[in-house]
């Protein structure tokens, strides 16, 4: 089973990857269930002073939005995108050791922590099944549900396994926001505005699908939002918090998930 495991996740973790390295920029869209961050009302005086980068090309302005992200400690990140029938939802607070929340794929929540350089996610027990290629075989599938059950599941240091070790993308600041921010072709510079109540300017890709980020012109030049539509991709996507403390602990009631591979036989 462990073979056959690692190829059904990795077919989960390519949908999961349209977050993480499909370049969101480069096309998603305004998508009514996707988490959206609060519009609550922002206090621009305390973001800071204007900081120009309206007046900047483009690249530079996407340059100094991504070296913000980078320079950051932490961020919330919460929407979703739905690439033809794929949708993934995102609502996580990731750090630069530590992160904390959920992924949506495919009809599939996964919880995620990130503490004291361990990975842990928590899935069903039927979603588990799913994922590993057993959701047709009943007594498997009610097998890891019982040896689940509502247990965190710690993602071992060199598993060998891509796929496991590819929840790590989604917990480790950079590697999201990289993969968020990277769009197809080049950008330009679409006009000024205001998204969730701070001041933004807006750069749009021209690649296929193409998406608007917006870049806070107050203060450190944050991304804001990545929003856009087209026939097969939408979606939208929400950054806050920007260097809040990541509030995560370690769980406490873990599964060896080692222990999955002997269950419903090999192959």
């Amino acid at each position: 089973m462990e073979r056959t495991m690692k190829r059904r996740m990795a077919a989960t973790a390519a949908a999961l990857a349209l977050v993480a390295g499909g370049g969101v920029l480069a096309g998603c869209g305004s998508d009514s269930g996707g988490g959206a961050a609060s519009t609550a009302a922002v206090d621009t005086a305390a973001l800071g002073p204007a900081n120009g980068v309206e007046t900047l090309s483009a690249q530079e302005i996407l340059d100094k939005a991504q070296a913000a992200a980078s320079a950051a400690s932490s961020v919330t990140v919460t929407g979703a995108i739905t690439q033809g029938n794929d949708k993934v939802a995102l609502d996580l607070q990731v750090g630069d050791n530590a992160a904390n929340g959920t992924i949506e794929a495919q009809g599939i929540e996964v919880g995620i922590r990130v503490v004291d350089g361990k990975t842990y996610f928590k899935i069903s027990g039927e979603g588990f099944a799913k994922i590993a290629g057993q959701g047709d075989n009943s007594a498997a599938a009610e097998a890891i549900t019982a040896l689940i059950g509502d247990k965190w599941l710690l993602v071992p240091a060199n598993s060998g396994s891509d796929e496991l070790e590819g929840f790590n993308q989604f917990a480790e600041k950079d590697s999201l926001l990289e993969g968020i921010l990277a769009p197809e072709g080049t950008v330009s510079v679409k006009g000024t505005g205001e998204v969730n109540g701070i001041p933004v300017v807006f750069l749009e890709s021209n690649g296929d699908g193409p998406g608007t980020l917006a870049v806070q012109t107050v203060g450190e030049p944050y991304p804001v939002q990545i929003a856009g539509s087209d026939s097969d991709s939408s979606g939208e996507i929400n950054f806050t918090n920007w260097n809040d403390p990541v509030d995560v602990t370690a769980p406490t009631d873990v599964v060896d998930i080692g222990a999955l591979a002997n269950l419903g036989g090999s192959s």
